[in-house]
């Protein structure tokens, strides 16, 4: 008489599940402390504009950018050339610029390095457009040195105009 096989035990696994999903996660632990994923800095150059807080708080009437570094491994800290670019006579100048600004990141954000006091002051309820662009290097922590660059995009309105005489 032949034996016969039920179906359900032909098609089970001959490794158990819970071994199958350990080998997993040791690959993935693997991976990850030979060299994990590639270092990546982002620059993000928010639109100039007007600050009203540096108006109300130290009576400056003043053009802001603000600007921040992320990186998806912690960074010691972004050195950056900025600016504030205007529109005169159909050409784009500069109006404003920010020489070797350098910002540290923090304990509480190790990937991020915020450029949050760049500003040129200006003569409100002149109307002028700005842009702000800005490039350096973001440091690593792991000693690797990444450029970085950026720019807010298009030109907008501000009521005020940074250079008046």
């Amino acid at each position: 008489m032949p034996i016969t096989i039920p179906k359900s035990i032909l098609l089970t696994p001959k490794v158990p599940s819970i071994a199958v999903v350990g080998l997993l996660a040791a690959q993935f632990l693997i991976l990850q402390s030979i060299g994990g994923t590639e270092p990546n800095c982002t620059l993000k150059v928010e639109r100039p504009h007007y600050s009203t807080s540096l108006s109300e708080d130290q009576n400056i009437d003043a053009i802001k950018l603000n600007i921040t570094s992320t990186c998806n491994v912690p960074q010691k800290y972004t050195q950056l050339n900025a600016s504030i670019q205007k529109i005169r006579d159909n050409r784009e100048i500069t109006a404003y610029s920010f020489a070797n600004e350098r910002r540290n990141s923090t304990a509480k954000s190790p990937n991020v390095a915020s450029f949050k006091e760049l500003y040129g002051q200006c003569l409100k309820g002149v109307s002028a457009s700005y842009r702000g662009i800005a490039q350096g290097y973001v440091y690593l922590e792991n000693g690797k040195k990444l450029a970085v660059k950026g720019d807010s995009g298009k030109f907008v309105a501000a009521g005020c105009l940074i250079g008046a005489q």
